[in-house]
């Protein structure tokens, strides 16, 4: 259920850009309706904010036509903002202007060239979907998320995504290869790795010569400042990446669209490429008297040299709702019960296309564990085959999910969840941050990805109460400046959004140059405003801790806000609807998921399970 303040009427500059964008000959759908408009208000994030229409462009002649009228004198203060899936943890994708949402007609696989592990598709082919037409051919597209079934690609490289196994397969930015992006004005920017001459030629005149002239001045004036500033991490930086604009000396252009957030220009294609589905995998599931222990053992279990592809892990809370789940009896044989309670658990893969080394690879990984006493282990089984595997991944997915559907009012919350440490300060790290939850007497759930050092902690919070509301911006305060101390990132995998705000403070004297790429892309600050960094031409390095302009974690509208409208007799009536986290799992690409079979025959959200009753 989404609560709506009613009938918000569309300010007039907005009637007269739609009208407009009809005459220019736009063949999408245009949707000023207030049920577009209400669906279109939230996502997986906390924050609710009413947009004033959404289009859905056909194809990339008709994010031409938007693009080149937005620019135009009569229209710049008009705000456009590109949606995908709208599985966003940090609300990059809500707004108060024009939601340009590509789902819906803009998802076709161009092409698949198996013998050079290539594919060209449009901007909101569904991760899943991508995977399933490459199957046939023993591909696959890597960066593995939990929301593979409705995330889009151009979503996943709006903000770089990544998730499980990063540590093998990089982020998504690891595997695009050219991108189609379409600039305000209209022009196309087709980016990738240039040489010498083909960059002197494109940073001649114009639009596309201002974006190509300010990142080669940046990354060739500024190189050591950013080595400085950005902290050497698996999860490096999302949004506009300075720190890779020069692959191996080509000027690339990918590093700065890679996490953009959709602030920069409207994604149309992109070429990426793929990779082999490993033959054979085996999951080592190790169990331990504590999470801490979990968490300690990071170091011992990446030191081994058999080099796993991936290491997860789930705490005591997310555990917990799993054994009481009926998903744990297709589970229970790989956590055998002991005398000593099971409090925590990590889940090692490892991949190979040869049986035998396989085999050897996780013997010795075994061995390692058995000759380590760092920790306590309370023992460990082997997961072998993709069916036997798949089954523990299910569980540990299910169950995550089962932490946002907790009783009572308070609920677990995706807002400083995504934070990033060297893995070796992890266990430190988390410490920390217990303990500022424990001090506040809330409650939590983490799980996430140890060897990449990023842990997804949710704290769990009634959002209708507003002394509980104001711990946001506490709690995001005090796990920024904690993530800094352990020479980390508030958002290490999920991307900023409304945290931009923090932007500012982590990159000090080199936050201009941020400043600087914006201005050169959106020089009126039309696109995706309040996210990642504000316009400004100016050359001088100053250190900032804010910007006035970007958006903060406790000015933007909650859905709590606005929950705390609802009558109370239409609450109990709806509470199952009430509790809809917005995280898009009605979305979802899968043909054999029964949810939601109005969406799938229709790409219409007004028509999904999240949009009832609102």
């Amino acid at each position: 259920m989404i609560a709506m303040v009613s009938e918000v009427a569309v300010r007039s500059g907005y009637v007269a850009f739609l009208d407009a964008l009809r005459a220019c000959g736009f063949e999408g759908e245009i949707a000023p309706d207030d049920a577009n408009r209400t669906v279109l208000a939230t996502d997986n994030s906390i924050y609710q904010r009413l947009p004033q229409a959404a289009v859905f462009p056909k194809h990339a002649e008709d994010l031409e036509r938007l693009a080149k009228l937005a620019s135009e004198l009569p229209h710049r203060d008009i705000v456009l903002t590109p949606r995908g899936g709208g599985t966003g943890t940090n609300g990059q994708s809500l707004t108060d202007g024009i939601v340009v949402d590509v789902s819906r007609h803009m998802n076709q696989i161009i092409e698949i060239d198996v013998e050079a592990r290539r594919v060209r598709v449009q901007a909101g082919v569904v991760k899943d979907q991508l995977n399933a037409a490459l199957k046939p051919h023993g591909l696959f597209f890597a960066p593995e998320l939990s929301t593979s079934n409705r995330a889009t690609i151009g979503g996943m490289i709006s903000t770089d995504a990544s998730g499980q196994g990063s540590c093998q397969y990089g982020k998504t930015r690891h595997h695009v290869l050219e991108l189609d992006t379409i600039l305000l004005g209209g022009q196309h920017l087709h980016s990738r790795p240039l040489s010498a001459e083909e960059e002197q030629a494109l940073a001649q005149a114009g639009v596309l010569g201002k974006v190509h002239q300010t990142a080669a001045a940046i990354i060739d004036q500024q190189r050591e400042l950013i080595e400085a500033t950005f902290p050497p991490l698996n999860r490096c930086l999302t949004g506009y990446d300075l720190a890779h604009l020069r692959d191996e000396g080509q000027l690339n252009l990918n590093s700065l669209l890679c996490g953009s957030e959709g602030s920069l220009g409207f994604l149309s294609e992109a070429v990426l490429n793929v990779l082999p589905i490993p033959k054979h995998s085996t999951l080592v599931n190790v169990r331990y008297p504590s999470f801490m222990d979990a968490l300690r053992d990071a170091k011992a279990l990446m030191t081994a040299s058999a080099s796993p592809t991936s290491i997860e892990t789930i705490d005591d809370t997310v555990l917990q709702l799993a054994m009481e789940d009926f998903v744990w009896d297709s589970v229970a044989e790989f956590f055998p019960a002991g005398s000593t309670p099971i409090q925590g658990i990590n889940l090692i893969e490892f991949n190979d296309d040869d049986p035998e080394q396989l085999a050897g690879r996780v013997k010795a990984f075994t061995q390692h564990l058995s000759q380590d006493a760092t920790v306590e282990r309370l023992g460990y089984t082997l997961a072998e085959g993709r069916p036997q595997i798949q089954k523990v991944y299910a569980m540990r997915k299910r169950s995550v999910g089962l932490l946002g559907n907790v009783q009572g009012e308070k609920r677990p919350l995706p807002f400083v969840e995504d934070t990033a440490v060297p893995p070796e300060h992890l266990a430190d790290f988390i410490t920390e941050f217990r303990a500022a939850l424990d001090a506040r007497k809330l409650s939590y759930g983490m799980f996430g990805h140890v060897d990449a050092g990023v842990l997804h902690v949710r704290p769990a919070l009634d959002m209708k109460d507003p002394a509980q509301e104001a711990l946001i911006r506490e709690i995001s305060d005090e796990v920024a400046a904690l993530t800094q101390k352990y020479g980390g990132l508030l958002w290490g995998e999920h991307g900023k959004g409304v945290r931009s705000e923090y932007g500012p403070k982590f990159f000090g004297e080199l936050y201009p140059c941020l400043q600087q790429v914006k201005a050169a892309f959106d020089p009126h600050n039309q696109l995706n405003p309040g996210k990642i960094a504000s316009p400004s031409e100016s050359t001088t390095l100053i250190a900032k801790e804010s910007d006035p302009e970007l958006l903060t974690v406790d000015g933007v509208p909650m859905r709590g806000q606005l929950d705390r409208t609802i009558d109370e007799r239409a609450w109990q009536a709806y509470d199952a609807a009430v509790y809809c986290n917005g995280n898009g799992a009605c979305y979802n690409y899968d043909v054999d998921d029964p949810m939601c079979p109005s969406w799938k025959a229709t790409r219409d959200r007004r028509h999904s399970l999240k949009a009832a009753p609102a």
